[in-house]
């Protein structure tokens, strides 16, 4: 049950130990009220908890807490067997934290997942369990990401899928749906053989891919396959090229013949020149076919996706995402093959027009079938991760792709486009960290455990972030406080900014007038994910712009609410990000001193009879020009020119 402390504020801690989402702990692809809580609460003794940042230009850290839970009955000892909670009191169970103020509702003061369960016994009569636990940070650190294509790939269910990874020298092409051997590497005299793997050809993916030296093949026995070529179904068939070959002639890539529909794509090269050619026979015994062929040059040596649709006896051929037009029908001859092939020649028309008579060399990767239409397959996997898309957008594929609980991140819209990155095998939270600095913004876990995304933007749109909600001061009327944290120094004076972006452009924006005053002081940002040069020379004008002059700062604020009991509500549901003024009048001498400041950083120190909060804090942004804005539209001595 919870537990009333001090001026009636009301503690609950409650840990998952029933909860049915993520085997009983972290809840992966679920939801984050699907947790089920046990309140322990009355075995609380204190909690302390910290989170955020000290300045705006620190990391966000993974934000912790530690409740000090009574443990005279051994209650929450993981080796006393007959304790209530023994078998699940285990590493990284959730844990909530929530506050009552008199009158208020129960808000979270802190989400997270516990890291350790400490047993301290003073003999003979006092015991204690300290928990520690951290944010969602640490579990967005230790998720590791696949690869864009693999997420897409499973996304839409693929019913055969053969990705060509298996070791340097495969004798197999196994398809990896349902995890069996169906595919054979022969070699011209079609006798088993063993092919050769290379570097995977598609983008965002580590896995290998299968090597075509102009005499090997995969074949695939059509009565394994776990789909048929009906006429009344749709087909997508996907997969990647790469070639160098100029050598004039028609080279054989896929090819399935049969009764039901006889399915072929190539590549003829003309004049040097590679582009693909695909083809439908129809049904009721393949008299006549449907011939595509693609303008764009195929044989340069890079990626390229080749994407075929198909509703029997028509069909579609895109290649990386443009469609072909159709160019000719013609009469095909009865199908001399039996099984699927991969890299071979083929028959497919009574004349040699359409028949692709050559081997083919160089690599096929991430051969995928699909039971429906897949009119953007290629644009979705490209639009996940590719240049040119907004920053919370690139978070929010990417936590998707981590299988984050659906309902546990918040992240505001901003206008910074991003690059498209490598990111298997990468961290999440170091990508949501990448993102967050080409924006400039905020990231960090909430007091509810919402992994939450603050853009530049809401500094200029968002009331919470735009508008004092309310001011702490020495005065009556204003909320008090017991100890402030000034700071008047040269740490923070930048008057030369450099950042680069990866793979991009240097920017070098300096201020003459304060280098005069200070020395040169620079400021050094590198390896920026921005889609644009032009955001370098922004982002360095906006910090040259900021911190070229020096700042009194108010760093650290301490209160206690049992000082004014209405302080509790701001305490417990203030968070980072929230805009406050605090004022001081030093001796009542000269005039007040007022602060308009950002939350940056929050600290509780809760006990049965004491509450005390501390906030870290840093100017509130110099607001930028927005157009078209009666507020934030005109330019005066505070305005600067912000991107």
């Amino acid at each position: 049950m919870s537990v009333t402390i001090a001026d009636d504020v009301v503690i609950t801690v409650k840990i998952g130990f029933s909860t049915s989402a993520g085997n009983n702990t972290i809840p992966i692809n679920s939801t984050i009220t699907a947790i089920v809580y046990t309140d322990v609460s009355s075995y609380v003794r204190d909690i302390s908890i910290k989170r955020g940042r000290s300045s705006e230009l620190d990391d966000f850290t993974t934000g912790n807490c530690r409740v000090t839970f009574d443990n005279r009955q051994r209650v929450f000892d993981p080796e006393n067997t007959a304790g209530p909670y023994y078998g699940k009191l285990t590493p990284g169970r959730p844990i909530l934290i929530e506050a009552t103020a008199p009158g208020g509702i129960a808000e979270g003061t802190f989400q997270g997942y516990i890291d350790q369960w400490d047993q301290q016994y003073e003999n003979p009569k006092d015991a204690v369990a300290a928990v520690t636990a951290s944010d969602a940070f640490k579990v967005l650190n230790l998720l590791t990401l696949r690869s864009a294509w693999d997420y897409y790939i499973d996304l839409i269910n693929p019913i055969a899928w053969f990705r060509f990874d298996d070791g340097d020298a495969p004798s197999t092409a196994f398809e990896s749906v349902s995890s069996k051997a169906l595919g054979v590497w022969k070699n011209s005299s079609g006798v088993a053989s063993t092919g050769a793997s290379t570097t995977s050809i598609v983008k965002y993916n580590d896995s290998s891919a299968a090597s075509f030296n102009a005499s090997g093949f995969i074949e695939v026995p059509l009565a394994t396959m776990p789909f048929q070529y009906g006429d009344s179904t749709t087909k997508t068939l996907t997969f990647w090229i790469s070639t160098t070959t100029t050598t004039n002639g028609s080279y054989g890539i896929f090819y399935k013949p049969g009764n039901e529909a006889t399915i072929a794509v190539g590549m003829v090269v003309t004049g040097g020149v590679g582009v693909i050619q695909a083809q439908w026979g129809s049904i009721s015994g393949i008299n006549t076919a449907t011939a595509f062929t693609s303008a764009i040059t195929v044989n340069d040596g890079k990626p390229h996706n080749i994407r075929l649709n198909w509703n029997s006896p028509t069909g579609e051929l895109y290649v990386d995402d443009v469609k072909a037009t159709t160019t000719a029908s013609f009469t095909t001859s009865t199908p001399t093959e039996t099984n699927i092939v991969i890299g071979k020649p083929y028959t497919s028309s009574a004349t040699a027009t359409y028949n692709m008579t050559s081997y083919f060399t160089g690599t096929i990767d991430e051969m995928v079938f699909l039971n429906s239409f897949e009119e953007l397959f290629y644009s979705d996997f490209i639009n996940g991760l590719a240049d040119g898309f907004p920053a919370y957008y690139q978070m929010e594929q990417v936590l998707l792709m981590a299988g984050w609980m659906f309902d546990a991140d918040s992240l505001s819209v901003d206008a910074t486009n991003c690059q498209g990155l490598d990111i298997e095998n990468k961290s999440v939270l170091s990508f949501l960290k990448q993102c967050e600095q080409a924006n400039q913004g905020r990231l960090f876990t909430s007091r509810e455990g919402v992994v939450t995304y603050l853009s530049r933007n809401e500094f200029a749109t968002n009331s919470i972030c735009n508008t004092s909600q309310r001011t702490f001061g020495d005065s009556t009327g204003e909320l008090p406080y017991l100890d402030l944290e000034f700071t008047y120094n040269d740490q923070l004076i930048f008057n030369r900014s450099i950042v680069s972006r990866k793979d991009g452009a240097t920017a070098v924006i300096e201020d003459s007038s304060s280098q005069g005053q200070y020395f040169i002081r620079t400021d050094n940002l590198s390896g920026l994910i921005n889609d644009s040069d032009a955001d370098m020379a922004d982002i360095a004008r906006m910090r040259v712009a900021t911190y070229k002059q020096p700042q009194l700062r108010i760093d650290k604020m301490t209160f206690t609410p049992r000082r004014t009991p209405s302080m509790y509500s701001h305490a417990i549901s203030d968070d980072i990000g929230t805009r406050i003024t605090v004022k001081r009048r030093p001796q009542k001498v000269g005039s007040v001193i007022s602060k308009e400041l950002i939350i940056e950083g929050i600290e509780h120190e809760i006990s049965n009879s004491s509450w005390v909060t501390t906030y870290n804090l840093s100017p509130a942004p110099v607001p930028f020009l927005i157009l078209d804005n009666s507020v934030y539209g005109k330019l005066d001595s505070t305005n600067v020119l912000g991107y």
